[in-house]
C-alpha cells in the first residue's frame, strides 16, 4: 500500500469530484503521519447529491427486489475479492488491528449485504390485514451518517437496508475514515448501482453533515455517533419532520452469574470489553461480580488482559492497536485518572501514554476496581481500553446495578445455566442481550439498536430494512 492516499472524493449522480472547500489531513494513529486529504464539502455538494438520489429514488423503488436484492449480493462478491486492501485501509486510518479488520470490516459486511439480499427476497412487501392491504415501499433519499470506529460495517449496514428497502442513500462517512466509504461506494458501482442510488460526501458533522441532516427533500436520516451528535441530529432532523434511526453508543454491562466458570467468562468479557480498543459502541465495559469472586477474580483478569498485545495494526499478531487520535488517547487518561481520584484502584494499566511503541495514540488496556456508582468511568462512555469493576450482592442486586445507567445499547449474562442467564437477560433494558459469549458479528440479521440514551430505531435484518419503508393502507 501507498504511503499517503489521493485526496478522497465525493460521488454525485454516478461521477466522482474533489470539491473545492476547507481541507483536513487523515492521520495514521500509529505513526502519527498524516496519509491523506478530504475535502468539507458543505452545503452545495449535498444539495446536489440529495437532489441526484431524489431523482433517482422513483425509479430505484420501482426495481424489482430481487433485482435490488442481486446488486447486494453482487457487491459482497467484490468485497470479499478486494477484502484484504479494504481492511488494510481501515487499519490505516483508524488503527484498528489487521487481524480484527479483516474479520470486522470485509467478511462481516459482505455477510451482512448477502444477509439483507436474502430477507430482502423473503420479506413482506405487502400483505391484508381487516380488509385492506398494507403496501410497503422505499421511504426515499435516506442520509446515513457514519462513524470512524467500524467504519465498513456501520455503511453497509445502513446502505444495504436502505437500498434493498428501495430507497437511494446520501452517504458521509466520518472525515478521519474517507477512504474505505470511497472503496466501499467504487465497489456498489462496479457492481452495477445504478446512477444517484448511491452517493457520498465528505466532510465534518458540524459542516456537510448539519447541511445534510437539515436537507428538506430527506425521507430519513441514520445516524450513529455520540449522544451530544445525536441530539444535534434530531433537532436539525425535526426542523423538517425528517425521521431518524439513532444509534448513540453505551455502558454495557456484563453480569458474571455465580454458577459461571469464572475463567471462561471474564476472558470472553475482557475480550469483547477491549475489542478495537475500547472503541465499540456495544464494548462491555462494566463488569458484574457477584461480592464472593471478586476476590478471585483479580489474577484471571491480569491473566486475560495481558493476551491482548499492543503493537502496529498491520502486524498480525497485534491484539490492541493505539486510539484513534491523540485527542481520543487523551480523553481516556482524562477518565483514568479523575477514576484514581476518585478512589479508583488500577489492576492493570498504568493511567499513562503506554510505552508498547515509540509511535502511537496508545493506552495499555485497563481494569478499575473500588469506584462507587457515581463515579463517571462507571457512568459514561469512554470508547477506550477501560473496564470498570463493579461487585453485586444477589441477582436482584446485578440487575438494579446493570440498570442503573443512562444508556441501554448491549449487555452480556454469563452462566453455566442457558435458562437462568435467558431469565435475567430479560430483565435488562437493553437493545440486545448476548449470552455466554455469543457475538453480534455472528448474528447478522439480528436486530441492533437500543433504548434510552442509546437512541431509538434498528439496524440489521427484517426490522433494519422496515426503518427505510413507508407504508400505505389500500382498502377496497
Amino acid at each position: 500500500m501507498a504511503d499517503t492516499f489521493d485526496r478522497a472524493g465525493c460521488l454525485v449522480g454516478g461521477e466522482w469530484l474533489v470539491p473545492s472547500g476547507p481541507v483536513l489531513e487523515v492521520i495514521d494513529p500509529y505513526s502519527e503521519t498524516a496519509v491523506g486529504q478530504v475535502v468539507d464539502a458543505g452545503p452545495q455538494i449535498v444539495d446536489d447529491a440529495v437532489r441526484s438520489a431524489a431523482a433517482a429514488h422513483a425509479g430505484w423503488r420501482e426495481t424489482d427486489v430481487t433485482e435490488r436484492a442481486a446488486l447486494l449480493e453482487r457487491t459482497a462478491d467484490l468485497l470479499a475479492r478486494d477484502g484484504e486492501t479494504i481492511a488494510a485501509i481501515v487499519s490505516r486510518e483508524m488503527g484498528m488491528p489487521i487481524s480484527l479488520a479483516r474479520v470486522t470490516q470485509a467478511q462481516l459486511p459482505a455477510d451482512v449485504l448477502r444477509a439483507t439480499a436474502r430477507i430482502a427476497r423473503d420479506f413482506s412487501w405487502s400483505h391484508e390485514i381487516d380488509g385492506a392491504t398494507l403496501v410497503r415501499r422505499g421511504s426515499g433519499v435516506i442520509a446515513a451518517i457514519t462513524p470512524w470506529n467500524m467504519p465498513v460495517h456501520q455503511i453497509v449496514a445502513k446502505v444495504s437496508a436502505a437500498l434493498a428497502a428501495g430507497s437511494t442513500v446520501v452517504l458521509k462517512a466520518s472525515e478521519m475514515t474517507p477512504y474505505d466509504a470511497n472503496a466501499l461506494a467504487a465497489l456498489f458501482l462496479e457492481a452495477g448501482c445504478p446512477p444517484g442510488v448511491f452517493n457520498v460526501v465528505t466532510g465534518t458533522g458540524a459542516v456537510t453533515g448539519s447541511a445534510l441532516v437539515g436537507h428538506p427533500l430527506l425521507a430519513h436520516v441514520s445516524f450513529t455517533g455520540s449522544v451530544v451528535a445525536g441530539r444535534t441530529v434530531a433537532s436539525l432532523a425535526a426542523q423538517t419532520l425528517t425521521r431518524c434511526t439513532l444509534e448513540l453508543g453505551g455502558k454495557s454491562p456484563a453480569v458474571v452469574l455465580p454458577d459461571a466458570d469464572l475463567e471462561t467468562a471474564l476472558a470472553g468479557v475482557v475480550a469483547s470489553g477491549l475489542v478495537n480498543s475500547g472503541q465499540a459502541c456495544n464494548a462491555t465495559t462494566r463488569l458484574l461480580l457477584p461480592d464472593a469472586l471478586a476476590a478471585d477474580a483479580a489474577d484471571v483478569l491480569t491473566a486475560a488482559v495481558a493476551q491482548h498485545t499492543l503493537g502496529d495494526p498491520a502486524d498480525p499478531g497485534t491484539r490492541q492497536g493505539p486510539l484513534v487520535s491523540a485527542r481520543q488517547r487523551d480523553r481516556v487518561l482524562d477518565y483514568i485518572s479523575e477514576a484514581v481520584a476518585a478512589g479508583g484502584h488500577l489492576l492493570t494499566g498504568t493511567g499513562k501514554p503506554s510505552e508498547a511503541s515509540s509511535t502511537g495514540f496508545f493506552v495499555d488496556p485497563t481494569i478499575l476496581t473500588g469506584l462507587p456508582e457515581d463515579a463517571r468511568a462507571i457512568r459514561e462512555e469512554i470508547f477506550g481500553p477501560v473496564i470498570a469493576v463493579q461487585t453485586y450482592t444477589d441477582v436482584d442486586d446485578a440487575v438494579r446495578i446493570a440498570n442503573d445507567c443512562a444508556y441501554g445499547l448491549s449487555a452480556e449474562v454469563w452462566s453455566s445455566d442457558v435458562d437462568r442467564a435467558r431469565a435475567v437477560a430479560g430483565r435488562l433494558d437493553v437493545g440486545q442481550v448476548k449470552i455466554n459469549g455469543v457475538r453480534t458479528r455472528n448474528r447478522p440479521t439480528v436486530p441492533f439498536g437500543g433504548v434510552k440514551d442509546s437512541g431509538y430505531g434498528r439496524e440489521l435484518g427484517h426490522l433494519g430494512i422496515e426503518e427505510f419503508t413507508d407504508v400505505t393502507a389500500v382498502m377496497s
